[in-house]
């Protein structure tokens, strides 16, 4: 019994510490296309990655999901895909916008959507 109540306890601290901080990139965003450098708008473009949602389990552009889970650090969040293939970082900027390394070798300026 004691143990039982030790991994109870256990489990309820630890989602106590993920409550503390919270993911500030969950939601709908656009591309911002007057912070993102031109090349970078047409391969966003070329993509169709212009609006992105990134929800509890993942991200999607709205024809590909994307499975993984967050690293929520001072200034920035890791996205670590659950397929194994690497993370992508998301730098937040003032003014509820973000800046992503994409996985299509461009980075990024998105707004949150409206």
């Amino acid at each position: 019994m004691g143990r039982l109540l030790a991994v109870v306890l256990a489990v309820g601290l630890s989602a106590l510490a993920g409550c503390g901080r919270s993911n500030p990139v969950l939601g709908d965003w656009e591309l911002d296309r007057s912070a993102t450098e031109a090349g970078a708008v047409l391969a966003v473009q070329a993509t169709q990655m212009e609006h992105l949602t990134f929800t509890r389990n993942g991200v999607s552009d709205g024809a590909t999901e994307i499975e993984g889970s967050y690293v929520v650090e001072e200034g920035r969040v890791r996205f670590v895909r659950a397929d194994g293939r690497g993370e992508h970082v998301i730098t937040t900027l003032p003014e509820e916008r973000i800046q992503i390394e994409l996985p299509i070798g461009v980075t990024a300026v998105y707004k949150k959507a409206a």
